[in-house]
């Protein structure tokens, strides 16, 4: 699977002294005072998907589709044109009643397309508000969206029903692909990974969830404390819902600070576990609720070692 190491989950300030070993550092991360990025254009990025703002470009989405809009410029350094994040405010704009904002960071939004009222389209407007040398008509614009009929993502498989467990299922793995991997559950993996969170409840989480931890591989011995700071953030934003920025959970949480530096000194895989298995994370998702709607999903012979083995796979019934 690919994703961008050092962009990835989105969580706020949980304190895993229980969990995790808690080493507070008296320094805080690296504020480079280089000079401002000359940015010649602004752009929304969707995955591996790039759209253009200026031109009116419109993103398609689906009605009950919830995507991750990251704010990007093309800026000039040494002479040649590179893709930057670009730091922003945003808000709901045209056409409100058929889109929410869930979520947003530093340069991104996380929304979701509610209805097709009106003339299906709705857009989001966006403020920069970063150190940046650009023109004053690119600090601020609208993201279009072009709302269809449908859901394109991941559907309830054949035999499975459309009910509060499932609800619940569809929206802990997409927190759990979107903060750990950077990346919406699609595919068959993820279609298994659902199925396996509807039959197991938080057993199912917790697999899952280590399993993607396992798939971002990681390599921390390389990753810098300002690249651990993102990336500890986003999973504390996401996972444990929190909505402080980095910076905040850097000066107010002792635990985030060591959590720091346990991710590079013991990787993603034992912070993820730390997260899943803490009591703060199983109380803001419900993971006691999700338990109580568990029924008899198991098909005969299924358990997490047949899920691991068949992950990749068309599920069978």
């Amino acid at each position: 699977m690919k994703r961008k190491a050092l962009e990835i989950l989105t969580l706020a300030g949980l304190t895993l002294a229980s969990a995790l070993p808690v080493t507070a550092q008296s320094t805080r991360p690296s504020v480079r005072a280089d000079a401002p990025l000359h940015v010649i254009s602004v752009q929304a990025r969707i995955g591996n998907e790039v759209y253009g703002i200026k031109s009116d470009e419109p993103i398609p989405i689906q009605v009950g589709e919830r995507v991750r809009v990251e704010l990007v410029g093309t800026a000039m350094v040494n002479g040649s044109g590179v893709e930057r994040p670009l730091n922003a405010q945003f808000r709901e704009a045209a056409g409100r009643q058929s889109i929410e904002i869930l979520q947003t960071g530093p340069n991104w939004v996380v929304v979701e397309a509610r209805n097709q009222g009106g003339n299906g389209l709705a857009q989001l407007g966006y403020v920069v508000n970063g150190n940046y040398d650009m023109k004053g008509a690119l600090r601020e614009g609208r993201i279009t969206f072009q709302l269809g009929e449908g859901f394109r993502g991941t559907q309830p498989s054949q035999g499975v029903q459309q009910d509060d467990r499932w609800n619940t299922a569809r929206d802990l793995n997409w927190r759990l692909y979107t903060s750990i991997l950077n990346q919406d559950p699609r595919g068959t993996a993820a279609e298994n990974d659902l199925n396996h969170i509807y039959r197991l409840g938080y057993s199912g989480v917790r697999d899952v969830a280590l399993a993607l931890a396992q798939d971002a591989n990681l390599d921390n011995r390389r990753l810098s404390e300002d690249d651990a700071v993102a990336i500890l953030g986003d999973l504390y934003r996401g996972l444990l819902r929190r909505n402080a920025s980095d910076r905040e959970l850097w000066d107010t949480d002792r635990g985030f600070r060591g959590n720091v530096q346990a991710l590079r000194d013991r990787g993603l895989e034992r912070i993820v576990q730390g997260i899943v298995d803490s009591a703060e994370f199983r109380s803001v998702n419900q993971m006691s609720q999700l338990d109580a709607l568990y029924g008899n999903q198991l098909p005969q012979g299924y358990s997490t070692e047949t899920w691991r083995r068949d992950r990749g796979q068309p599920i069978r019934y």
